[in-house]
């Protein structure tokens, strides 16, 4: 199979496979990394790469940049990018979407620390391809990063970061979880390769959408709000047994404390932590109520290191303690199971 891209640096074809006109290539990486990347060509000049990969030592990659705009999602792990010989760096941080366009034949360089578990994709586009197939070409009024590559004006390195929306983030995983055993797999792939390349192209009018999608709902602006901070909220919702300090969150997410927490109040009207206490025992309820883990096991699962803490906390917010929510629970659901609410 002839390759629509030049290999990352240390990796070799471990596989290859196809899927109708969607061709597959897997990478094993040398050195100490293991896992995969994936490359999945959809279409000349369209191609995604995925990454799912545990970095055991530190790692340095180098990429041929190709003539393609990049969008990458970073769903874990965190890196360092730079243009080659040119100095300095860029973090990209988990749960961040970049746009990266660069020189023309100039490479990439990647670092990655040791023990850092990435799971990344990355959309590549070609000029012929957005001209061919989306009609966007150097006439088309387009701002930013994407402009510049469509007018060929693309003589520096420039990557620009934002927090990963849900959406963005629900799509990247259905890509980067299906299988190559599936033999219909190009249909999810493309489809969802497609989804991300429109909000990357249209994202004033997926935010409208998004607004007005809360506004039928009947939740108006405040949902709005709280969309935009849905990577961090995804974060702490799937952290809840660990220890969240805010030093930890403004790093992961590229924002300054005044600014979480200006954008935590403004989106739930509390600060920080109390949003982290509440889902806290919201989940902690829960379990309670699912009734397959004892009290000490639910406590010690949504973050608190002290059962007795986890049961004052329980009766400051519902009024019971951990026994008596499970119960109440069983006796509403007559086997142990959580009641239908």
């Amino acid at each position: 199979m002839t390759l629509p891209f030049s290999l990352p640096s240390d990796h070799r074809v471990a596989a290859t496979r196809t899927w109708g006109r969607v061709r597959g290539v897997s990478l094993a990486p040398g050195g100490r990394t293991e896992g995969e990347r994936e490359f999945l060509c959809f279409r000349p000049g369209f191609y995604v790469a995925m990454g799912n990969l545990v970095h055991v030592a530190a790692r340095r990659d180098v990429y041929p940049s190709g003539d393609f705009i990049k969008l990458h999602l970073r769903l874990a792990g965190e890196s360092r990018v730079a243009q080659a010989a040119a100095g300095g760096s860029q973090r990209v941080a988990p749960l961040s979407v970049s746009t990266l366009v660069q020189p023309h034949d100039s490479f990439k360089e990647e670092y990655f620390a040791a023990g850092v578990r990435e799971r990344s994709l990355t959309l590549c586009c070609s000029r012929a391809f957005l001209a061919e197939e989306i009609g966007l070409d150097a006439s088309t009024p387009t701002p930013g990063p994407i402009g510049h590559y469509l007018r060929g004006e693309a003589r520096r390195f420039e990557l620009q970061q934002l927090p990963l929306r849900t959406r963005q983030l629900d799509a990247a995983n259905a890509l980067l979880d299906s299988r190559p055993s599936d033999p219909y797999r190009a249909l999810i792939a493309e489809a969802k390769a497609f989804e991300l390349l429109h909000g990357f192209l249209s994202p004033v009018a997926s935010d409208d959408a998004v607004a007005a999608d809360e506004v039928d709902a009947g939740h108006g602006a405040g949902n709005a709000a709280r969309e935009r901070l849905a990577p961090v909220t995804h974060y702490i919702d799937t952290h809840l047994a660990a220890p969240i300090e805010m030093r930890d969150l403004t790093q992961r997410f590229a924002l300054s404390e005044g600014q979480l927490s200006r954008a935590f109040r403004d989106a739930f009207g509390m600060p920080v932590f109390e949003y982290v206490g509440r889902q806290r025992l919201r989940r902690g309820r829960e379990l309670l109520e699912r009734g397959t883990m004892s009290v000490t096991e639910v406590a010690f699962s949504v973050g608190y290191s002290h059962v007795a803490n986890f049961s004052t906390a329980c009766k400051r917010a519902f009024g019971k303690s951990p026994q008596a929510l499970r119960k109440e629970a069983r006796a509403a659901g007559g086997d142990g199971a959580a009641p239908h609410r």
